[in-house]
């Protein structure tokens, strides 16, 4: 009885050390801090081997279409009306993407719908997908 106690809580311990950190809006609230402070950083540490981006205008992205770019100077970045759904190690994200980037002429406003994928890998949440639709405004 007791070896079978032991066992049990070994077990149990066990699942709880492997468990998956949940992806919650707090978590990619943080993501959107680090694409806000260095876009540039952002996307060399969080864009996977693999990641493909697909544009509001329909252009088809990878990484290196990305991190070839210059950085960003962003001002302000928000998701509104974000849904979050998460199986296991993968995580995606839907919503509204406000952005306004600092140029040479002034601000520069974007908004698309979005959905944007991550993937944890090596205890570190990836984005290994994005895709980006315009809005038509009414």
């Amino acid at each position: 009885m007791k070896k079978g106690i032991i066992s049990l809580a070994l077990l149990t311990f066990s699942f709880a050390g492997f468990a998956q950190k949940t992806f919650t809006k707090e978590t990619f609230n943080e993501l959107l801090d680090e694409y806000k402070t260095d876009s540039k950083a952002f996307f060399n540490n969080r864009l996977s081997t693999d990641f493909r981006y697909s544009d509001e205008e329909g252009k088809f992205l990878y990484r290196q279409d990305i991190t070839s770019g210059d950085a960003q100077k962003i001002s302000k970045t928000e998701i509104l009306e974000p849904v979050i759904f998460q199986s296991g190690d993968l995580a995606v994200v839907s919503g509204i993407h406000k952005t306004e980037r600092v140029e040479k002429d002034g601000n520069e406003n974007s908004e698309v719908a979005c959905t944007y994928t991550f993937e944890r890998r090596k205890n570190k949440w990836m984005f290994v997908a994005s895709q980006q639709t315009a809005i038509v405004k009414k």
